[in-house]
């Protein structure tokens, strides 16, 4: 439960920090909106990503890193057009800023194991 919780202030950090990234923006109460925002990408990773990873499961593991970015990225767009205050612009913006979250999830999960 702690762990999980960290991951949701780390990801809440990463968003405010990416919402410099131009073609993302945050309005709004930017803080409550990234938390909304934090916790829709959880959600959506805990229901939607595992199913559509889980199809590409047997595929080679530059096909599966490719994938998960897209899946990743899908989730981040997805979110956008959820969360009123909340937008992703272009696709390669929801690319950059999955890229960057896995990287530090991939770096945090290492720190804690």
């Amino acid at each position: 439960m702690m762990k999980t919780l960290i991951n949701w202030v780390i990801g809440a950090l990463l968003l405010w920090l990416m919402s410099f990234i131009p073609f993302m923006a945050i309005s709004f109460n930017r803080w409550v909106t990234i938390l909304i925002v934090a916790m829709a990408l959880g959600l959506i990773n805990a229901l939607i990503v595992p199913a559509a990873k889980n199809l590409f499961k047997k595929s080679t593991s530059l096909l599966l890193l490719l994938v998960s970015l897209v899946i990743d990225a899908a989730a981040l767009w997805l979110a956008g057009l959820i969360v009123p205050g909340f937008t992703i612009e272009f696709f390669p913006t929801a690319i950059i800023a999955a890229v960057v979250l896995s990287l530090v999830n991939v770096g945090f999960s290492k720190a804690s194991a």
